[in-house]
């Protein structure tokens, strides 16, 4: 779905495909403030390289990274293509990204180079979701960074908890009303919340919103409709909830000149 006023010759404009359980964005940054993500991420750098820091480490160079979930972190992109790829924390379909398999930062993990070629491929044919390159991009995905032939098992609690976070996503419930019904305590929850997927219920709600924010543009909703739709208070919630989780501002991404192309591909998520 393209939003309303198409690209320049030549530009390079945003571009977000959305799985069941996956989230690829590609486009061009530059400085990324510091944040947190919800969720383990991959980032590869198109053309050029890619700049990470944070408290412990200070900045590092490469031309890939994993970055582990809640991890607070800046970016310096230079402006260069970078591909960002991000498997839900609650949904995790490759091995790779799953919380457990991230610490910190890594620069370089062997292999993850093989995924650039891919992910310059399917970007030149992002307007075409049927393409060779999308075929391609779908293997080398499985193949460098693995997939489970079942959904892991949960504690039945946590489980519980996330099918509300997900039916009732643009509600505020409290952790005392998440974890009463499960017989857990507050404190209890959010201790297997962290354990299990490594961000706060909070932050993960924020997640789930985004994402339920980002399937209806895909289908053809507005920003606003799909924001409040997805429970966001209004346009400057969105805004300072995007800025927090991405590390930029919603409008550099979401930019009127350079409009964002949604891509939504239904699938098959994990068997349970």
């Amino acid at each position: 779905m393209h939003l309303p006023k198409p690209a320049g010759p030549g530009d390079d404009p945003p571009w977000l495909c959305l799985w069941p359980e996956r989230l690829l964005f590609i486009g061009r940054l530059r400085q990324v403030a510091a944040h947190r993500h919800a969720t383990p991420v991959l980032l590869v750098a198109l053309d050029g390289r890619l700049r990470v820091h944070t408290a412990a480490s200070g900045w590092q160079e490469g031309q890939t990274a994993l970055i582990a979930a809640g991890l607070l972190h800046a970016l310096d992109l230079a402006g260069g293509l970078t591909a960002v790829f991000y498997n839900d924390p609650h949904r995790p379909l490759h091995p790779r990204l799953a919380v457990a398999a991230v610490a910190g930062v890594q620069l370089d993990p062997p292999g993850l180079e093989a995924l650039a070629e891919p992910l310059r491929q399917r970007y030149g044919q992002r307007a075409q979701p049927a393409s060779p390159a999308a075929a391609r991009l779908d293997a080398a995905l499985l193949a460098v960074l693995g997939q489970h032939e079942r959904a892991p098992r949960r504690d039945p609690r946590i489980e519980q908890v996330l099918a509300v976070l997900e039916r009732e996503v643009s509600e505020n419930l409290s952790l005392q009303a998440l974890a009463h019904p499960v017989g857990l305590s507050a404190s209890r929850l959010q201790h297997l919340l962290l354990a299990e997927l490594g961000v706060p219920v909070r932050r993960l709600r924020l997640w789930l919103r985004f994402r339920r924010a980002l399937e209806q543009v895909g289908r053809g909703a507005s920003f606003t409709e799909a924001a409040l739709e997805a429970g966001f208070a209004s346009s400057s919630h969105f805004s300072h909830a995007f800025r927090s989780m991405f590390g930029v501002a919603a409008r550099s991404v979401l930019a009127p000149e350079r409009p964002l192309t949604v891509e939504w591909r239904p699938g098959q998520r994990p068997a349970a």
